[in-house]
């Protein structure tokens, strides 16, 4: 069994619980070092963040890291599809926001994201006072007029894949190899199939497992995207933006690759071959590339 697979989640530091505005309170988690630079991180549509581990594993000796999930997702419990939307995301980040600063001590933040979760973040009413930068992986955007049909053709194609896709498994293994030969998850590092199998899964009393966030929210998440991604103004950001791309060479089963090449406040680049997963895909270079964007803004001193 190779390394990332036999490896076991760190303990948070802390849990803080915050109650979001549907009533659930929804844990949030210190890692790393106290009194590094704080980052704040979720992750992708249908995910969770302890599926990041690989990536996020490599910033703890650095970073103060504060982590969560999108509600509905993780460790979350599920609630109702209505409230499930991405303005409710946007009040989550703020709320989580918030209470991390009530909690650990008010201080300068970055966030990192992934797709829906990069939206989200832009979308966010208090963005140029909340945060001091962006490191975003490949958000749910397109910025281009001529790309936004296939952007938007490419959401709906999503959501009507996850509404069919199977939700309930006898068991983790089952689960393993049913995504196994999944072309969107054939570049992951070995170990990352495993490591989705405990983090988008939980126990069904009675036996077997199911999905954490139910296809019905995710899809309708993928529905919604390209409305609320035509209200991002990439060109009027307050505060630096990182966005690491796919490569665009590479088929993709997601949607379409963003690349604000023209976006002069973002400091854009495609990382050679990945997709959509690329945190997953390759953890080392995005890590990289995460802290040396940091550093340049000198938002880490050494």
């Amino acid at each position: 069994m190779d390394t990332l697979a036999s490896a076991a989640l760190p303990r948070p530091a802390c849990t803080i619980e915050v109650r979001l505005d549907d009533g659930v309170a929804t844990p949030v988690r210190r890692f790393g070092k106290p009194d590094g630079p704080r980052l704040l991180l979720s992750h992708g549509n249908g995910l969770a963040i302890d599926l990041y581990y690989p990536f996020w594993s490599l910033l703890l000796e650095v970073f103060d890291l504060v982590l969560f999930d999108l509600r509905n997702h993780g460790r979350n419990p599920v609630g109702d599809i209505a409230g499930h939307t991405i303005p409710a995301f946007c009040r989550d980040l703020e709320a989580v926001g918030q209470a991390v600063d009530r909690a650990f001590g008010a201080r300068p933040r970055a966030g990192i994201f992934h797709s829906v979760s990069c939206l989200a973040s832009l979308l966010s009413p208090s963005l140029g006072t909340s945060y001091e930068a962006l490191v975003l992986f490949d958000p749910s955007l397109h910025p281009t007029a001529a790309a936004q049909w296939s952007f938007d053709a490419a959401c709906q194609q999503a959501a009507q894949r996850t509404r069919i896709r199977a939700a309930r498994f006898r068991t983790e293994e089952e689960f393993i190899e049913l995504m196994r030969p999944q072309p969107a998850l054939s570049r992951v590092v070995p170990g990352v199939l495993r490591w989705m199998a405990g983090a988008t899964l939980r126990p069904v009393p009675g036996g077997g497992f199911e999905l954490r966030c139910p296809r019905e929210h995710e899809a309708a998440v993928m529905a919604a995207l390209p409305g609320f991604a035509r209200m991002v103004d990439l060109d009027a950001l307050p505060i630096p933006v990182k966005v690491i791309g796919a490569d665009p060479a590479l088929q993709h089963y997601f949607i379409p690759p963003c690349s604000p090449i023209a976006a002069a406040s973002v400091d854009y680049e495609f990382l050679p071959g990945t997709t959509h997963l690329a945190q997953l895909e390759k953890p080392v270079e995005c890590a990289a590339r995460t802290v040396g964007f940091l550093r340049r803004q000198r938002f880490v001193r050494r």
